[in-house]
């Protein structure tokens, strides 16, 4: 079935390779190990994902598909009314919501957030004022405003224009085995050789030596080269990162297992930089970025794993980064002290800029390919880093930087 599939889309000018249609097979092999339910519409979805890689091609795709599976497809007319009547039904309850739904612009939505915050001295359901759940007010979750600030919960109807709160994610895996070795080919060109350590015997010197002496034994030693470069791993983690987590995976257990470095640590965030890094993806154990600049010097190698992209009001806006702060913080603060904090604090932006000034040598992998990064946030991060590719031409380039004088 899928075979006929393949060469009919080969017949209409797809360049579809046989390596990503066994791509395809293998991740359909993976959600059956799963038990994952595969309708068609997720077939449609995974199969052009991973076969088309030029959307021009796109339109054929989809002629081609529905051509296809025309004869799979069984269509229960009166559970498509059914579907549609309950879609309609929730329009326009969510209509009706909206219409009573308080709305503020940008610069009243954030001092409203932080008048509740002072105010608020117990959790909320419903209604349209202080922060909860459900109901119409423009901070919380699960509600119905058309421009608020989602606190906690899951993403709804998408029309939130920030989000925080406590947020936890799934830690990468340094224990992949396959596919890395390329990766760590790279990175072993990653080094800054020199004879430290303990004198040992040079076995093949000593040898020689000796055969000159006509046997009279004469022992040569010398210190062992060792690799003098500390390495250290950003990686963004959870969100629009989540597609790209077996790649990431590969590269962070090729540095992981490698044991080539003089030094090697890792850190994660979401997005981008704050006031804080994490030792776990869970963000239970931070490091404050002001203690990271004094724990580590500007001899190390840095190197960020990100998209870098995400909404504009996180990396330029200082307002985000506040409350970043408020809802990371630990100990409770006081009215003046969130002020204080909030007169000084700096945008993400401008943290950024701040760290590749106490770590010149540093760079940025992107897992997204390059003809999306015509994005505001990824352009703005590639004027304070060098970007590249995370593949292993990328890679090998990102190493040339960091080893650049």
């Amino acid at each position: 079935m899928f075979i006929d599939f393949f060469y009919l889309l080969r017949k209409e000018g797809i360049p579809v390779s046989t390596i990503e249609f066994l791509d395809l097979l293998k991740v359909l092999l993976e959600l059956h190990k799963q038990k994952e339910i595969i309708t068609l519409e997720r077939f449609y979805i995974i199969s052009r994902s991973i076969l088309i890689k030029d959307t021009k091609y796109y339109h054929k795709f989809h002629q081609v598909f529905k051509e296809y599976f025309k004869e799979h497809i069984n269509i229960d007319i009166q559970l498509i009314e059914k579907i549609l009547e309950e879609w309609l039904n929730e329009q326009k309850a969510f209509n009706n919501n909206l219409k009573n739904a308080p709305y503020f612009d940008k610069e009243e939505l954030f001092k409203e957030f932080l008048k509740r915050l002072q105010e608020q001295k117990e959790e909320h359901h419903g209604g349209t004022y202080w922060i909860g759940t459900g109901g119409a007010s423009p901070f919380g979750h699960s509600g119905k405003n058309p421009q608020g600030i989602r606190i906690g919960g899951n993403r709804g109807s998408g029309t939130a224009i920030d989000k925080f709160g406590n947020i936890s994610y799934e830690e990468y895996n340094p224990s992949e085995v396959f596919n890395i070795r390329q990766y760590k080919v790279a990175l072993k060109k990653l080094r800054q050789l020199r004879k430290t350590g303990n004198l040992q015997i040079n076995i093949k010197e000593t040898v020689q030596k000796t055969s000159k002496n006509l046997g009279d034994p004469e022992i040569i030693f010398e210190r062992l080269k060792k690799n003098q470069i500390s390495l250290i791993l950003l990686m963004d983690v959870g969100g629009s990162m989540e597609p790209y987590i077996p790649l990431v995976n590969r590269f962070f257990s090729a540095c992981y297992k490698l044991r080539y470095f003089k030094e090697f640590y890792y850190y994660y965030f979401h997005n981008t930089l704050y006031e804080w890094l994490f030792k776990d993806a869970k963000f239970k154990e931070k490091l404050h970025i002001e203690d990271f600049f004094k724990k580590y010097n500007k001899n190390y190698k840095i190197i960020f794993i990100g998209d870098a992209c995400m909404n504009p009001y996180e990396l330029f806006d200082k307002r985000h980064a506040f409350f970043e702060y408020y809802y990371k913080e630990d100990k409770p603060l006081s009215t003046e002290e969130l002020a204080k904090k909030q007169a000084v604090i700096k945008n993400s932006y401008q943290r950024l800029k701040e760290f590749k000034k106490n770590f010149p040598s540093s760079v940025w992998l992107n897992p997204q390919k390059e003809f999306t990064w015509q994005h505001e946030t990824i352009e703005a991060i590639r004027e304070i880093f060098p970007m590249y590719f995370l593949n292993l031409n990328g890679i090998e380039n990102a190493i040339k930087k960091l080893l650049e004088k």
